[in-house]
């Protein structure tokens, strides 16, 4: 099933490019109907299962490949390397995951997005007529004539319809709408963007969307003219031409899309083709549309030849996510559960004049695993001086001898901290050693010294506070002089205990 995706997603890819190739001769000598046929190609291709091998026999088309050697270039085989299920980043999987993903929220955003728009479109909209399950509807909201609604058709208008537009270009911009509803226009939108969403990530499929929706507007432009006359393509231009512009809504048809106005307008003033040229043109409309489907349908020689690049998604196992997140951080922890199995391995290999004697025998028992690096039986204590076992995670074992008072004492130094003034300094520090070389280390903190600086430090503080509020301009000089009579309390408290 991956394989037949991953086949399909390249296959309407180039399905993609080539309408966009062909669309514009198309246009030209053939009709914007014709052009608009085109788009069938890469939608039908999406919905085309794998054929059986009875019937992928080459075709004549193929034939002429091979003589012509494409086969060389497409055959090539693709470099096949060992699968490593254990290790690695699996890239295959994660792509595949963000893929569908984004399909997931492209669509998801569609819907929303569509949802949101109708709402936006029919609130305060009023409704001026019916035709059938199509409702007319004036909307301050829009900004030219449109038509959206599957189940429940809509032609909204702009509220200014009746003043832009004079009687005959109304009519034609209705019909317009009108065309869209009648000819599956909507739904064959709808199908595109399910398209452009399996395609979210291909900027091919962007281009083409785009052009899609340009070639369906000149279809409908045909169709129009094709049952109101030639001789409305005047006024049918006049109403393109007032409707240009405004905002686009991906699931609905506008007949103000100034991207494709110039287009639009060419086709108008092209003249009527022939019945017998049209006949020609569906005709080859539909040759290459089953000609496309039958050189990509899955199970055909050239499908084949595109699955060469698609071999990998084959093996594509979403497991190994999973086993992406639960593997361990290190090495390390792999470590020791490998060892049993090296130690085994070892052990099953004999010499080769023993191969004989040793085949009937049962294989050899796995090896004991080896004994966790803690379990280490402590060292019998050595008089004076007892050693202490240590182990780590290599299981190496490290013996210390335990110091004596006379060490620890002389390691530990002794502290003497005390308030006092020395040297007219706020904390002074003096480090003796004795004759054992222990270091004495003696600390005086004059505390007198430092309740001063810090009070000095607040009483400069409350005059520049002072002096802040008697300069204020804002305060009333009521609460001006309270202030200020408790600042200077504070002040004179503290130069008293000074």
């Amino acid at each position: 099933m991956s394989v037949w995706i991953a086949e399909t997603l390249i296959a309407t890819t180039l399905l993609m490019a080539l309408v966009m190739l062909l669309r514009r001769p198309v246009a030209r000598w053939l009709g914007a109907k014709a052009a608009y046929w085109l788009w069938l190609l890469p939608l039908a291709r999406m919905a085309l299962p794998a054929l059986p091998r009875g019937v992928a026999n080459p075709s004549p088309l193929q034939r002429a490949a091979d003589q012509a050697g494409l086969p060389t270039l497409l055959d090539a085989a693709p470099v096949t390397l060992p699968l490593q299920s254990g290790s690695g980043i699996p890239w295959l999987e994660i792509a595949a995951s963000l893929w569908l993903l984004g399909v997931i929220l492209f669509l998801t955003v569609q819907a929303i997005g569509y949802i949101r728009f109708r709402h936006f479109i029919l609130n305060g909209a009023t409704l001026i007529g019916e035709e059938g399950r199509i409702r007319i509807v004036t909307s301050p909201k829009a900004g030219g004539p449109l038509a959206f609604g599957l189940i429940r058709p809509v032609i909204a208008l702009p509220a200014d319809f009746a003043l832009r537009f004079d009687p005959q270009e109304q009519a034609m911009a209705i019909a317009h709408e009108r065309a869209h509803h009648q000819g599956g226009d909507l739904a064959a939108n709808m199908v595109a963007l399910l398209l452009l969403g399996l395609h979210w990530c291909n900027p091919i499929a962007w281009v083409a969307y785009h052009a899609y929706r340009a070639d369906q507007e000149q279809a409908c432009d045909a169709r129009v003219l094709s049952l109101h006359g030639r001789d409305q393509a005047h006024a049918y231009g006049r109403a393109i031409l007032k409707a240009a512009g405004g905002r686009r809504f991906a699931g609905a048809c506008h007949l103000n899309r100034i991207t494709a106005l110039k287009g639009r307008l060419k086709m108008l003033s092209a003249h009527e083709m022939s019945l017998c040229r049209i006949s020609w043109g569906m005709a080859a409309v539909a040759l290459v549309t089953a000609s496309g489907l039958a050189l990509t349908a899955s199970g055909t020689r050239a499908a084949r030849q595109v699955a060469a690049i698609t071999d990998k998604v084959e093996a594509m196992n979403f497991g190994r996510l999973a086993a992406l997140v639960a593997q361990p951080a290190s090495a390390s922890e792999i470590a020791p559960s490998q060892a049993p199995k090296i130690a085994a391995a070892a052990q099953s290999q004999s010499p080769a004049g023993q191969a004989g004697e040793t085949a009937s025998l049962p294989s050899a028992p796995p090896a004991p695993a080896a004994p966790v690096a803690d379990v280490v039986p402590p060292a019998p204590p050595v008089p004076p001086s007892p050693p202490i076992a240590l182990g780590d995670e290599g299981d190496r074992v490290m013996s210390h001898a335990m110091p004596s008072e006379a060490e620890i004492r002389r390691k530990i130094p002794n502290v003497d901290i005390a308030n006092g003034c020395e040297n007219g300094k706020s904390a002074s520090r003096q480090e003796t050693v004795d004759a054992d070389g222990r270091r004495h280390i003696r600390i005086r903190i004059c505390q007198d010294q430092i309740e001063g600086q810090a009070n000095r430090a607040a009483r400069a503080g409350l005059i520049a506070a002072r002096a802040q509020i008697a300069a204020a301009a804002r305060m009333s000089d009521k609460i001006r002089a309270e202030v200020l009579r408790d600042l200077d309390k504070e002040i004179a408290q503290m130069d008293g205990e000074e």
